[in-house]
């Protein structure tokens, strides 16, 4: 055996070098496994973890190790779970920007009246509307246009300045309860034209009911509410991905803020 490989420290050594990637592998795990696209179950499971692999390995040697190398198994238990708890904050901040996008489309459907056309959505085995199915597929298929993966990854090597290895749970309840509140809202903005167009078809069907009753208003009203929902909802989606692009761009930023 040559002497280098017989040196006393080489054991010690190699074992940190293993723990630092198997941390490393687990934050990665919980970006992916909360990233919109990546994390869904359409993707096949072995694809997901050779993409966590071969992120583990190259991002492994640039992140700085803990200040301490964990030795018993509770103690290597404890920093997985805060490297897991700090990946899906990050990854959870782009699904709930999706997320906003399905709530304002599951609004549309119940003004249109596609609510009674809702169907089980197999990526995420609940009921799902027509308009907010659409509007997610269209908002992850924006996520890899606008290369916002690739800036996720680079705000998760940044996040090791901000919490590392072994520093505790990251978040703070009240920041995150107000940013869901936020992009919530964001959600009945994007919604808004639809909600505001259909509301005022409701008060002139009401004025109509009032002076002209011999109008069959339950047979004019499906029909007119649904062509002019579609309408409306066809110029939201001329205008999402300028609307989208702000929070895309906030999105590193904001996540790193749940971190602190």
């Amino acid at each position: 055996m040559p002497p280098t490989l017989a040196h006393p420290s080489l054991l010690p050594f190699a074992l940190g070098k293993i723990v630092v990637w198997v941390l490393v592998l687990t934050r990665i795990t919980g970006l992916v496994a909360a990233l919109p696209g990546l994390g869904q179950e359409r993707l096949p499971l072995m694809p997901r973890v050779a993409l966590g692999l071969m992120l583990a390995v190259i991002l492994a040697p640039v992140v700085p190790p803990p200040s301490e190398i964990p030795t018993g198994i509770w103690h290597m238990a404890g920093y997985m779970v805060t490297e897991m708890a700090a990946g899906l904050l990050m990854g959870l901040f782009v699904g709930w920007i999706v997320e906003a996008v399905g709530f304002a489309g599951q609004l549309m459907d119940t003004q249109m009246g596609f609510a009674f056309a809702q169907f089980l959505d197999p990526a995420t085995a609940r009921p799902a509307s027509v308009s907010g199915v659409m509007l997610m597929q269209l908002t992850i298929l924006f996520i890899f246009v606008s290369g916002l993966h690739h800036q996720m990854i680079l705000a998760l090597v940044e996040s090791y300045r901000l919490v590392p290895m072994g520093a505790g749970l990251p978040g703070n309840p009240l920041q995150i309860v107000s940013t869901v509140g936020q992009l919530l809202g964001k959600g009945l903005q994007l919604a808004f034209p639809v909600l505001f167009t259909l509301f005022l078809i409701d008060a002139l069907q009401g004025i109509s009911a009032r002076f002209m009753p011999q109008l069959q208003l339950m047979q004019l009203a499906f029909p007119l509410k649904i062509g002019v929902g579609l309408a409306i909802l066809g110029v939201v989606l001329r205008e999402l991905f300028s609307w989208l692009m702000p929070l895309f761009q906030a999105a590193p930023r904001e996540a790193l803020r749940f971190l602190r």
